[in-house]
């Protein structure tokens, strides 16, 4: 009998459900228009912080969904999971940017808010790698 042949997109997104669903609703908070926000004045760095913790969520489940790569001695798999994950959180945050910029009326792309995203990928990434060393 054949061994069942897994399609690419299959492959890609067998264990990424987690990471998928963190970015739609990363991708729902963002996309608001600013008339759904609350008009309170906010605490300075306040937004900043709940960038990086969204995006430190985003790339632990995003690289969480290759953990098997880990498991194995190949540090192959390893460096390509890790590169992975950290290039999609991060051109994710840009991408949101740019959607709220370009598309969401009342909000503003900030490279502020982008530079808080790539903290807080490296952060998710840094945790993963803390949890995995735990396991290990």
């Amino acid at each position: 009998m054949k061994p069942r042949s897994v399609n690419p997109l299959e492959r890609l997104t067998r264990n990424s459900y987690p990471g998928i669903l963190c970015g739609i609703v990363i991708l729902i908070l963002t996309g608001l228009p600013g008339s759904y926000l609350p008009h309170v004045k906010p605490v300075v760095g306040l937004d900043k912080v709940v960038h990086t913790l969204m995006y430190a969520t985003f790339a632990f489940l995003c690289i969480w969904g290759y953990r098997k790569q880990f498991v194995s001695n190949d540090k192959a798999y390893r460096k390509r999971a890790l590169i992975l994950a950290v290039v999609i959180s991060i051109a994710y945050g840009g991408l949101t940017e740019i959607i709220q910029e370009t598309l969401v009326p009342g909000r503003v792309g900030d490279w502020f808010d982008f530079l808080a995203d790539s903290i807080g990928t490296c952060l998710g990434i840094y945790v993963f790698h803390l949890f995995y060393r735990h396991k290990k």
